[in-house]
């Protein structure tokens, strides 16, 4: 079971998500928590509306580095059903954090520091994981590709096309079913992996 600070970050971001973080006040949070509007019980744990917000973003990266973590290192030998490790992991964690997403990618512009860190961490856990698997795949003989960090930059866009869409709007590029894009993203990431690289 959560903290009280938990649940007031969990509240909140599931309000800025549905409201918007501006059209959000700190009673809303409040309520949406469990306590009484005009409590002022927000403050114990948070210096003001930004810091709740902060900790939200905070607690996106923490789960999404542990969950990059956890699958590069359990991927299986086979290109294939490692792809598909990879696609099923990335669509899933975003999808779950549907809500989180819409935060991010509808009002963090106010917030340039937020959007550092998020970049950031993405960046580091995401693209990174994905450029440094691909490495390995080249360095065993797998991939042939001459620049890793590029295709995984690729194929990472690619992939959260997907996710990015459905949190916004609950529309998918095509209007593919999640089986289907992930089974059409596979195919095509291992073309790609396994094509020679023109110099």
């Amino acid at each position: 079971m959560g903290t009280r600070r938990d649940t007031l970050v969990a509240a909140a971001m599931h309000l800025f998500a549905e409201r918007g973080y501006d059209g959000t006040s700190v009673a809303d949070i409040q309520i949406a928590a469990g306590l009484t509007g005009g409590s002022g019980a927000l403050y114990k744990h948070f210096t003001s509306k930004d810091a709740v917000l902060e900790a939200g973003v905070d607690a996106y990266l923490e789960s999404l580095a542990e969950n990059s973590s956890t699958t590069v290192r359990e991927l299986p030998p086979d290109l294939r059903e490692a792809l598909q490790v990879i696609a099923s992991s990335v669509i899933e964690s975003m999808t779950a954090d549907k809500a989180i997403l819409r935060v991010f990618l509808r009002d963090l512009g106010h917030h340039p520091d937020l959007v550092e860190r998020l970049w950031n961490g993405v960046l580091s856990n995401v693209y990174t994981e994905m450029a440094d698997w691909i490495r390995g795949q080249v360095a065993g003989g797998v991939s042939s590709v001459s620049d890793p960090d590029a295709v995984a930059t690729v194929l990472i866009s690619a992939l959260t096309q997907w996710p990015i869409l459905y949190a916004l709007i609950e529309k998918t590029p095509g209007n593919f079913e999640r089986s289907a894009f992930v089974s059409a993203w596979v195919d095509t990431a291992i073309r790609v992996l396994q094509t020679p690289s023109v110099h």
